[in-house]
């Protein structure tokens, strides 16, 4: 049954900075619909459900609800992620210079944010706060400081706070990205039952396994513009059909020695071609602790990564899988009052946190949440070279030439010259491993990389990284949730279950 429409766009167009997007596009969503909207990255879904509720501006044509007027609209996207470390960095600040440095931002403060300034009493809302807890599983986290979250426990407070006003329509953009097995299928149920207690939701994906079972309603887009849209098996079927491939079932897995002709033609740096000391030591974390307060995130942790060693780490959401990342960054403190060694030097005798950095690339979600706005994404590929969020020194000729070829390499030469912000989720991700790789780093952490990329720029990332992990002395240390994402030139593996290895095998390579 459609019902009374709960929100229409009639024939409108968005304009993004300069540019006119979406023109001409007309959507309704009913009543009792359930929406996923699909398509590549640099499609247009995220602009499109921002239209929704005036996240962009529309130029033409028009929105609007039903006769009563238009409902409440809640959005959690990637995003969001940004603005809450921006504003945590900011406070954090704050704290240092008024001397208040053992305050902390808790979980329950980000949720509340939901609905401040709403007049609710304190009472009805700390009542909400736990309700809204309860559905989404974090009730054993709303006292802990954001910072020892995990980028999947993140996520789900963000997902609180949308609730706290019980809206009417829910808007998720990659809502499962980053999260473990266990996660994502408690937030599949969560979301169910949301959509049982009658709360609209309009889904956006890559994946199309993680179209929800209750979601009755696809909207597929390409360029801008709705290819397809109509019942789910209908457009399912159509996509299917038009691009020859069902998305659940595609995983790649480059052969053992394979070449991409991309990376050849650039002349990407080969093993043979570089001359490097084998089986050296570059990480040795022995019997590390970290706490925060009672809660445990690494439990008397062992590990030691070779020169020549691909690693994978997984395990669930908070098992510590990205302190481990944080501490030998130095981006965590705990690592300066433990046993850590990178490059055969102790953690604070006197190496400095950028010359380790100098030698280490990165590309996490985190990352790309704090990367700043008005950058052009060229620029953001030669900040690999020194190490900053912005470039604020001149790169050479050559320095430039290499940033070409690896943007090249990843498919987004056309983009250089393009605001990072107006970049899809997807394309900001190349980005930075193009940013992670110019200087071609004896150690490179890839957290989720593959995480809010279309089929087509998963498989282009996986053969990326077989190749670097085959084909050059970068050593790779790869956490992800997805098993059959493990490219075949991973050597080593080891899982995470709350701060203790559980399992570690050897010799993976296919």
């Amino acid at each position: 049954m459609k019902g009374e429409p709960l929100i229409t766009l009639d024939k409108i167009s968005v304009r993004l900075f300069d540019k006119l997007y979406l023109q001409n596009i007309s959507w309704q969503i009913g009543t009792h619909e359930q929406w996923a909207i699909v398509g590549p990255n640099g499609s247009g879904k995220t602009t499109l459900a921002k239209a929704l509720f005036g996240g962009v501006p529309v130029v033409r044509g028009s929105v609007y609800g039903p006769s009563t007027g238009m409902q409440s609209v809640g959005y959690v996207s990637p995003e969001l992620f940004r603005e809450l470390f921006e504003r945590e960095e900011l406070e954090a600040s704050f704290r240092d210079f008024s001397g208040r440095i053992h305050e902390m931002t808790t979980a329950r403060d980000v949720v509340v944010r939901g609905v401040r300034n709403s007049g609710y009493p304190e009472n009805e809302v700390q009542d909400r706060v736990h309700r809204v807890a309860d559905k989404i599983g974090i009730e054993g986290i709303l006292d802990r400081d954001i910072c020892a979250l995990s980028m999947g426990e993140l996520c789900k407070v963000i997902i609180a706070r949308s609730l706290m006003k019980d809206p009417a329509l829910l808007i998720l953009d990659e809502p499962f990205n980053g999260l473990d097995d266990g996660s994502r299928i408690a937030l599949a149920e969560t979301l169910d039952s949301l959509i049982q207690s009658g709360v609209c939701v309009v889904l956006i994906t890559h994946r199309f396994e993680e179209i929800l079972p209750r979601i009755s309603h696809v909207l597929y887009m390409k360029d801008g513009e709705i290819c397809a849209i109509g019942p789910k098996e209908n457009v399912l079927r159509v996509v299917e059909m038009k691009d020859g491939r069902k998305d659940e079932a595609r995983t790649f897995f480059p052969s053992k020695g394979y070449v991409s002709p991309v990376l050849e033609k650039e002349g990407i740096q080969r093993a043979e071609d570089l001359s490097q000391e084998d089986g050296r030591i570059l990480i040795d974390m022995r019997n590390v602790t970290v706490r925060y307060g009672e809660t445990v995130v690494l439990d008397a942790f062992n590990w030691r990564v070779r020169d020549g060693e691909n690693w994978a780490i997984l395990g669930e959401n908070g098992a510590g899988k990205s302190t481990i990342l944080k501490l030998i960054l130095g981006d965590n403190l705990q690592s300066y009052s433990n046993e850590v060694f990178v490059f055969g030097r102790k953690k604070g005798d006197g190496v400095s946190i950028w010359e380790i950095k100098r030698q280490i690339g990165v590309v996490s979600t985190e990352l790309q949440a704090r990367y700043r706005k008005d950058v052009l994404a060229f620029d953001v590929v030669c900040s690999g070279f020194h190490d900053s969020i912005g470039l604020y020194q001149s790169c050479s000729a050559e320095q430039e030439k290499t940033a070409i070829r690896w943007m090249k390499t990843v498919g987004i030469e056309d983009l250089a010259g393009h605001a990072f912000e107006q970049l899809s989720y997807g394309q900001r991700k190349l980005t930075l491993i193009a940013r992670a790789m110019v200087k071609s780093p004896v150690l490179l952490f890839l957290d989720e990389p593959c995480d809010g990329l279309d089929m087509a720029n998963r498989d282009k990332i996986l053969e990326i990284i077989d190749y670097i992990g085959c084909h050059t002395h970068t050593t790779l240390v790869y956490i992800t949730h997805h098993e059959n994402e493990i490219v075949p030139c991973i050597t080593n593996s080891l899982t995470l279950h709350r701060g203790k290895i559980i399992e570690s095998e050897e010799n993976r390579r296919i």
